[in-house]
């Protein structure tokens, strides 16, 4: 066999190669799409008073039981705010593990996780804030110049 043909007898079987490459990579992503599609996040408040459904699209789902309609509204703003960035946040890290399973190479489950920690530290701050806020007592503080006091 002339080696011309030798040379063009090789590089179909790299490109058929390829091929089955391309095709085997293209039914990993189909899975990894499922897998990412399947995953759904529930998560309750520590008093349970609240649920929250999470999947890749976003929320699907709030529930709250009778004991949340007893909290005064700052109170039931920040047990739903709490519990919907849990389970939204779980619903992406697992996401990220679909993908970092699917691609080992790739940072996307260190970025997602480093992320995760820069925002829930600057909200833990924040909270606290609110926290302190929320604990102001009136009758410590009366309105003297509206009551005259």
């Amino acid at each position: 066999m002339p080696a011309g043909l030798e040379d063009l007898q090789r590089k179909l079987e790299a490109l058929k190669e390829a091929g089955r490459r391309a095709e085997q990579q293209v039914g990993d992503f189909g899975r990894m799409r499922e897998q990412i599609n399947a995953v759904e996040v529930t998560t309750t408040s520590p008093d349970r008073s609240v649920t929250v459904v999470a999947s890749p699209g976003g929320v699907t789902d709030i529930q709250f039981t009778q004991d949340a309609m007893r909290k005064s509204p700052g109170e039931l703003s920040n047990t739903v705010m709490s519990t919907l960035q849990q389970a939204v946040a779980e619903a992406a890290r697992r996401q990220a593990e679909v993908v970092q399973e699917h691609v080992p190479d790739s940072d996307v489950l260190e970025r997602v996780l480093r992320t995760q920690e820069q925002l829930f530290h600057s909200d833990a701050a924040q909270q606290r804030g609110t926290a302190a806020e929320d604990s102001f007592d009136e009758d410590e503080y009366p309105d003297s110049f509206l009551e005259g006091r």
